[in-house]
């Protein structure tokens, strides 16, 4: 005898209870990332590569478990507004961003999507947080210091009889002012006059660096932001064509050909941003989630560089570094 019953298992409709309108079904994370860097910056790769082995070190595989979507400024800052707004358009689960400019970008787009920044310079003065310890509303991630202080001393170690010293920055960054008056701190203990030539677009660079040329300085600071980050080539270049001795807050610049470099190993944030990640996406909120400071830090010296300015590198820095590029 035929029953609707055995009808409607022949079809399948009681074979496979329908899950109710009402009834959550699961879904792949996906996770968008705003880079302000080009999608082939050497940096980028490193730092790409450090955030999604710690992702997987954590149990996400990017096409298994999670999915990422990319967006690149390719190194201007007005298009950060428009990919965060396409970011936070297409529903991503949370946005890892890179520094204070794609951090605020991503939170002008949204107030209700996860924020992971990193390598912020000052969020607090952004106004992307309330403070490290209780970052309060959607965004959290972790936050750089200012190595002024740090870089004059190593400057002075480079050059003893140095009197004024120029920096090159991007007044824009939220945390320029606190490097500049970090710098003017430690200038005045060591008698050194200090001369800020600043770029705030690409265009300003040739200006900036006819000022410092026409300043003669007799060493230069650099605070690495994404801007002069997307033009370290040229920043090392004219270093090495004023021949200044130049100090950098970032690692890698010195093993690009800059002088020397103190700061933090930058891959440490993209390793701690995918913790961010996993604890979010197992329920946690920004709000409750305190921002992290780096704690790994390196000293690296590029020889070469130095031979090639006819500069002594004091004995006790080489001992110090942590890298000597001959």
């Amino acid at each position: 005898m035929i029953t609707r019953r055995s009808v409607l298992l022949a079809i399948g409709v009681l074979a496979a209870p329908r899950l109710s309108q009402g009834q959550p079904q699961s879904k792949t994370p996906r996770i968008g990332f705003l880079w302000f860097a080009s999608i082939g910056d050497p940096s980028l790769l490193q730092f790409r590569s450090a955030f999604q082995q710690r992702l997987s070190a954590l149990g996400y595989v990017d096409g298994k478990d999670i999915l990422i979507e990319e967006r690149f400024a390719e190194g201007h800052a007005e298009r950060l507004s428009e990919l965060a707004r396409d970011l936070a358009a297409s529903k991503v689960d949370v946005i890892v961003a890179t520094a204070v400019a794609a951090s605020s970008a991503a939170r002008q787009a949204t107030s209700t999507i996860p924020i992971v920044m990193v390598h912020a310079g000052d969020p607090v003065g952004a106004g992307l947080i309330a403070s490290l310890a209780r970052p309060g509303g959607n965004v959290t991630g972790t936050s750089n210091l200012s190595y002024a202080g740090k870089q004059i001393g190593l400057v002075r170690e480079l050059a003893p009889r140095a009197a004024k010293l120029a920096i090159l920055l991007n007044p824009s960054n939220a945390n320029a002012p606190r490097y500049v008056t970090d710098a003017m701190e430690a200038g005045r203990k060591l008698n050194l006059s200090i001369a800020v030539a600043e770029v705030a677009r690409v265009e300003d660079f040739p200006n900036a660096f006819a000022m410092i040329r026409d300043l003669r300085p007799d060493g230069l600071l650099v605070m690495t932001d994404p801007l002069i980050g997307e033009h370290r080539a040229e920043v090392i270049a004219f270093a090495a064509n004023a021949r200044l001795p130049a100090n950098y807050d970032i690692p890698n610049l010195a093993r690009e050909g800059g002088l020397v470099a103190y700061g933090p190993l930058l891959a440490e944030h993209y390793v701690m941003a995918a913790g961010y990640v996993d604890r979010i996406l197992k329920g946690a909120k920004p709000a409750d989630l305190p921002v992290e400071q780096p704690t790994r830090f390196e000293l690296v010296v590029n020889l070469k560089t130095a031979k090639a300015l006819g500069i002594t590198i004091p004995k006790d820095m080489l001992l110090r570094a942590d890298e000597v590029i001959q």
